[in-house]
């Protein structure tokens, strides 16, 4: 009766291992502040901790931006990804727009991110402080600052 446990599971293991996906080799790059735009008037509480980004193998980016509040406050920002193609160029989307978000007293703020096509060669990632009538800006002229 062993015999039959023990050749059953050698069977077993034999079949599940046939299933495995193959592994993708990711080595994401940690990254300064290269890629990063910070408006100068939010130099004094949001520090950027940590940018995380690679190339997959199907030619789209993958992208993190950790930032913190270091104030004991909550605070607004507005951010957006610029995705630039092989000739410098910004590509335009419909996610790339303007997205406010209130970044909550001395915790992280995580900005995500997936290149829009695989033809993308560069990112940059813009934060700027938001002003009183950015919520106010519902007009089509200022679409991009809409949620």
């Amino acid at each position: 009766m062993k015999k039959i446990y023990l050749i059953i599971t050698i069977i077993s293991v034999m079949l599940l291992s046939g299933c495995a996906q193959k592994e993708v080799k990711v080595e994401p790059k940690i990254s300064d502040d290269s890629h990063i735009v910070i408006d100068k008037a939010l130099d004094a509480w949001l520090k950027l901790e940590k940018l995380n980004y690679f190339k997959k193998s199907d030619g789209f980016w993958v992208l993190q931006a950790r930032f913190k509040n270091t104030t004991y406050m909550n605070r607004n920002v507005a951010y957006k990804i610029d995705w630039i193609d092989k000739n410098g160029f910004i590509v335009k989307t419909i996610l790339s727009k303007w997205k406010m978000a209130t970044v909550e007293e001395n915790r992280d703020f995580t900005i995500n991110g997936v290149s829009p096509s695989n033809q993308i060669k560069d990112f940059v990632i813009r934060v700027q402080d938001t002003s009183r009538d950015d919520e106010q800006r519902k007009d089509s002229s200022h679409y991009e600052y809409q949620n």
